[in-house]
């Protein structure tokens, strides 16, 4: 816990003061004399003068600014060795100090990370539980394949597969991929979600394994009914007294597992009969998640059923729908049960519809009146009493071997990183993307940074660099209040020879602010239901 606390706090933490280091070197370069050089706003918790700057950190250091002499927009006073004293096209170098040392961090990540490897090999994986009902296994793509271009614009590592998939707007991608030494393409439709995100079912190639995790909003109700004297335990957190929170499933009687098919296939087996289970358990989780130890655990089981109704046709229009599955521990499935009939007669229960399913066979189903033919296929799954967490232990491509390599890698994903936002930007003024559901604040990156910390040190250097670039291009945005708002000032005064008045400049700050307090707000608020799972 300690150390992904850490791991987010470094993240930021860094992220801002090389953010605050670019703006004061760059002002110091033209003249500009720093007054508050500050980690966090409000009050400083702890203050040293050195020089005639003042260095601090205050109570909640969650950004930072460094406020040059003379830097006032109503007094337009020209301090000696403020940020007034010089011209505006002096005054941009300062202001822009700040997202170059973020571009320039960014870089330096990308040398590290191809230093210690090559990136993420573009090769296709499934989500186990989706793999069939995804575009991409719906269109021919299979574990293993090799993707090699997409919409004709060649991929070089994963990042190349997300960033094409999911700014496609949702329009057929032509995808030319190698299975086996021999090139292929087929077209995949793309699903797009409520946020305007296209994605075409793929996660990161590499092993998968399930982490034990328990819903957080439960766990917090059900300690604190324990208090009070009347907990009972939720479905939702059975396997507790067995079963610790970050706990990775190695195996189940010996057998290993990656997905929560074969997880649940596996304890089907034992059909309530508690279950052996290797894991591998966190000694110090309230420190770091990286010190372990492996156990073998008996975990009590419930018996449940999975129907699985494949190559469903409607009959009436003889017309195809989609695939169905239906699970005996979800209640909905359980009401719907009772609405249908196979082959003319309403099973009544689960049990009864395995008895009917359970060498798999064709089978007529009826809902109301609609009558559908499907492939039926029941089987006996089990359930421990948990919500599964993946783990990836991600592929990556060979290292790049010489120095030039590195460079030049960490060179073209530098890039890729900054041509993410052109492409971004123009869906969501199109009206593609949501500004809002696409939105991440510090509290998000926060817990996201622990989150990949804790799973994968390359992941989290792949995103400390991507979110240190993401504040080179934001700060650049000409909007009042940030770096871009300040650049558009000056270039006025340089072009027009005259300041904007302190009115106008006062007016255009207040409005620009109580916008950006508006969406930082609301975006803190969706951070925080993000972290508690809800």
């Amino acid at each position: 816990m300690i150390a992904m606390l850490l791991g987010g706090a470094l993240m930021l933490g860094v992220c801002v003061f090389i953010h605050e280091l670019g703006h004061y070197l760059l002002g110091k370069a033209v003249g500009v004399q720093a007054e508050i050089f500050s980690i966090g706003y409000g009050k400083g918790i702890w203050k040293k003068k050195i020089g005639v700057t003042t260095w601090q950190i205050t109570a909640i250091p969650i950004g930072g600014y460094v406020k040059f002499y003379g830097d006032d927009i109503l007094s337009q006073e020209k301090v000696p060795g403020g940020l007034l004293s010089v011209s505006p096209l002096k005054r941009i170098i300062p202001v822009l100090g700040g997202p170059i040392f973020n571009l320039i961090l960014g870089f330096t990540i990308f040398i590290l990370i191809h230093s210690l490897s090559g990136p993420v090999a573009p090769n296709v994986g499934f989500w186990e539980e989706q793999m069939q009902q995804s575009p991409a296994y719906k269109a021919g793509l299979r574990t293993g394949d090799k993707i090699l271009a997409i919409a004709d614009e060649p991929v070089h590592d994963f990042m190349d597969v997300q960033k094409i998939v999911a700014l496609s707007g949702g329009a057929p991608l032509k995808v030319d991929y190698s299975r086996d030494g021999v090139n292929k393409s087929v077209v995949v439709r793309p699903e797009v979600d409520t946020a305007g995100r296209a994605a075409i079912g793929l996660r990161a190639p590499g092993t998968r394994s399930l982490e034990v995790n328990y819903p957080t909003m439960d766990v917090w109700s059900y300690r604190f009914q324990s208090l009070m004297g009347h907990a009972e335990l939720p479905g939702s957190l059975r396997a507790l007294p067995y079963l610790k929170d970050g706990d990775v499933i190695l195996a189940v009687e010996g057998e290993p597992v990656h997905s929560t098919l074969e997880l649940q296939t596996r304890l089907g087996i034992k059909h309530g009969e508690p279950a052996r289970v290797d894991v591998k358990r966190q000694i110090l989780p309230w420190l770091a998640p990286w010190f372990t130890e492996n156990k073998t655990v008996e975990v009590p089981t419930q018996k449940e059923y999975r129907v699985e109704l494949t190559g469903v046709t409607d009959l009436k229009y003889n017309s195809p729908v989609s695939d169905q599955m239906l699970l005996s521990s979800v209640a909905v499935h359980q009401r719907a049960l009772g609405l249908m009939k196979f082959d003319g007669a309403a099973p009544g229960s689960f049990e009864r519809l395995y008895d009917l399913l359970k060498d798999g066979r064709t089978v007529q189903f009826q809902i109301g009146d609609r009558l559908y033919s499907a492939q039926g296929k029941a089987v006996k799954i089990g359930l421990f009493g948990f919500r599964p967490d993946s783990r990836i232990q991600t592929e990556y491509l060979p290292d790049n071997g010489s120095i030039g390599d590195v460079f030049t890698r960490a060179s073209i994903d530098t890039v890729k990183n900054v041509m993410i936002y052109p492409a971004f930007f123009g869906s969501l003024f199109s009206g593609r993307l949501s500004f809002i559901d696409n939105a991440m604040g510090p509290v998000g990156m926060f817990a996201a940074a622990g989150v990949v910390l804790k799973s994968s040190f390359h992941d989290y250097l792949s995103m400390f660099a991507a979110i240190s670039i993401a504040l080179f291009v934001m700060n650049l945005l000409p909007f009042p209040v940030v770096d871009g708002g300040h650049v558009v000032f000056f270039l006025y005064e340089a072009i027009f020879g005259k300041p904007v008045t302190p009115r106008v400049m006062e007016s255009i700050y207040r409005g620009g602010l109580a916008v950006l307090i508006f969406l930082g707000l609301w975006i803190m608020y969706r951070d925080v239901l993000f972290v508690v799972g809800l």
